[in-house]
């Protein structure tokens, strides 16, 4: 009454070997890193207007490691890794708002209600990009960004 094809299937073995995957455990720490001075600058426009500048008027903020950077330049960076990261994966990710406040900071022009509204939508998906991506990968887009930086700055020289 049984099958006869019954022990040859419970038998046949598994063409390919099985293979566990690496699981890499988000980087919460890295994008804090990254992402909290750029969020700090965002919520100090929306509460005051305003943002802090050096002894030419320019905006700067201050990183984790205790220096001052100008915002532009570092907000352009941001933008470069994240577009390097959307063309190596095929996503898309919302960088109009990023996009304008670079503008805004880097030129001294006035942050419109429209960008911080959009930023304010943009960057709870940017955190969670930078978060879960690989960590390998993103040391390689971060090198990527700093010969992208230094070869625009090699340029304008």
């Amino acid at each position: 009454m049984s099958n006869p094809y019954r022990k040859a299937r419970r038998e046949k073995r598994r063409n390919k070997p099985y293979r566990q995957r690496a699981k890499y455990a988000p980087m919460l720490v890295a994008t804090d890193l990254v992402l909290r001075p750029l969020e700090r600058i965002i919520d100090q426009l929306k509460r005051d207007g305003t943002a802090i500048t050096d002894g030419k008027g320019y905006p700067v903020f201050q990183a984790g490691d205790g220096q001052w950077y100008p915002s532009a330049d570092a907000i352009e960076g941001v933008i470069w890794h994240l577009e390097m990261y959307c063309t190596r994966h095929g996503r898309e990710l919302p960088l109009g708002g990023l996009r304008d406040l670079h503008i805004a900071l880097k030129y001294i022009k006035p942050v419109m209600e429209s960008t911080l509204a959009k930023l304010d939508q943009d960057m709870p998906v940017l955190r969670r990009a930078m978060s879960m991506a690989k960590p390998d990968d993103q040391v390689d887009l971060l090198q990527q960004t700093r010969i992208k930086a230094a070869m625009a700055e090699a340029r304008t020289v």
